[in-house]
């Protein structure tokens, strides 16, 4: 197998990297205060720094202008995470406000069927609750010692006044009753 031959454009590189990335990751540490995303952007810093290695070999002063670039990828990687933090922000905020809504929906609903469930007659509400509280029709009639019969038209006629009184909202009680 045969190696490779380093160049020497590979290895003044090479040194530039081991002098200056320690002081290079402690300078980027500053402004992103965590090691392992200062170490990222310092190795992207070298990477753009190959990749462009004809335009920067006639900067005057190397030290200044690599420090200028990490700083420039710190202030762009912050920039990056506010508009991050921002957007996960409003979406929390926005979803708590669907959840608020959702909420009030629900509440507004239930206050409905119970001023609906409040104004039918004691003997179609006595027979509606106990359906809501899972009685059966001969069950319900036991306990109020009536007929099954009566029962039935007594639910039957309750579900009409609270159709008529809950209009749409009425299919959510519908499945219950």
């Amino acid at each position: 197998m045969k190696s490779k031959q380093i160049t020497h454009e590979e290895e003044l590189f090479h040194n530039l990297f081991m002098e200056y990335y320690p002081s290079l990751l402690s300078f980027a540490r500053y402004y992103v205060k965590d090691e392992t995303i200062a170490e990222d952007l310092v190795q992207d810093v070298f990477v753009k720094m190959w990749e462009l290695r004809e335009q920067w070999k006639g900067v005057e002063n190397f030290s200044a202008y690599i420090y200028q670039m990490v700083r420039f990828r710190c202030f762009n990687y912050l920039r990056g995470e506010k508009l991050r933090e921002e957007m996960m922000r409003s979406y929390k905020e926005e979803k708590l406000s669907i959840v608020e809504i959702n909420q009030y929906i629900e509440e507004e609903i239930f206050r409905l069927v119970n001023q609906a469930m409040d104004s039918l007659p004691s003997t179609y509400k006595q027979v509606i609750t106990l359906t809501l509280e899972g009685y059966r029709v001969k069950e319900i009639a036991e306990k109020l010692n009536v007929g099954e019969e009566t029962v039935k038209k007594r639910k039957q006629a309750a579900k009409q006044v609270l159709k008529e009184k809950l209009g749409k909202l009425y299919v959510f009680l519908l499945p219950l009753i």
